[in-house]
């Protein structure tokens, strides 16, 4: 199984047009600091998770030369308001007809959402027919030699999902935003790579994560690797360019590490 983290950025990538701190600076011309918004592709299965504005960048960068699939978490616009880019690319506007269609996997609640927000995603899938809509719910699975199975952070209903891929014993679960909301994550336990969000560097914001809280639920599930995703410009501005390594210190005895754009996980 190979899983490759296309974005390890947050909400708004880094670097963050307009700001001309030290990080975004560096990010304009080292791309070891810059972090495009929140996606990942399983390769085995052309599967893309998670469709933010910049996935072009993103697709090329990494030569994803082909999406089957596009599995979407949530409705939050850095996971989704990419679609027109990657939808259309499935387009041929001379012949006027689709050269492709993606299998969209979604939850009906998450759809809901989406469509309100966006209402574009019908064009594409009634119009265009760039996209065919699979509706999931939690713990319904896809066979395969990769088995894919679509995890409700709260269960069935929910409005927040990741993803467990499945290759023979190993166990892959992939849940990269707002898992504050994961309240049924003590059923988790055995993985061998856990892909989370890193959450917020301090307690001060209580619709998220904090990281001390995380590295709590990540000693209570013990994963045999943790790897911290959704890494947001503004925290990293706030605390400075070395405040990962002083997680990583900080908490020694517990094994993770920061993802990074074109982070190529092999299991």
């Amino acid at each position: 199984m190979q899983f490759k983290i296309l974005g390890s950025g947050g909400a708004i990538p880094t670097p963050r047009p307009f700001c001309q701190c030290k990080l975004c600076t560096l990010a304009r011309t080292d791309s070891k600091y810059k972090r495009n918004s929140s996606c990942a592709f399983l390769e085995d299965l052309n599967l893309l998770i998670d469709c933010p504005e910049d996935i072009a960048d993103s697709l090329n960068k990494h030569k994803i030369k082909v999406v089957e699939k596009l599995f979407i978490t949530h409705w939050h616009p850095d996971h989704t308001f990419g679609l027109r880019v990657l939808l259309e690319a499935n387009y041929d506007f001379i012949e006027r007809k689709a050269k492709n269609c993606i299998i969209i996997y979604i939850a009906k609640k998450v759809y809901t959402v989406l469509k309100a927000k966006y209402p574009a995603i019908d064009y594409y899938v009634d119009v265009l027919k760039v996209a065919k809509l699979h509706f999931v719910d939690d713990q319904e699975t896809i066979e395969g030699p990769v088995s894919i199975t679509f995890i409700g952070y709260s269960g069935k209903g929910s409005d927040y999902y990741g993803l467990l891929a499945k290759e023979n014993n190993k166990r892959l679960l992939y849940v990269p935003c707002d898992t504050l909301h994961f309240s049924n994550y003590l059923n988790f336990n055995n993985l061998d790579i856990l892909i989370q969000e890193c959450g917020i560097f301090s307690e001060q914001v209580k619709t998220e994560l904090s990281f001390p809280n995380l590295i709590n639920r990540l000693k209570e599930i013990k994963p045999k690797q943790t790897i911290l995703t959704h890494i947001e410009e503004i925290e990293l501005n706030k605390w400075g360019l070395d405040y990962l390594d002083t997680l990583k210190n900080k908490y020694n005895d517990i094994n993770f590490i920061f993802a990074h754009d074109g982070l190529t996980i092999t299991i």
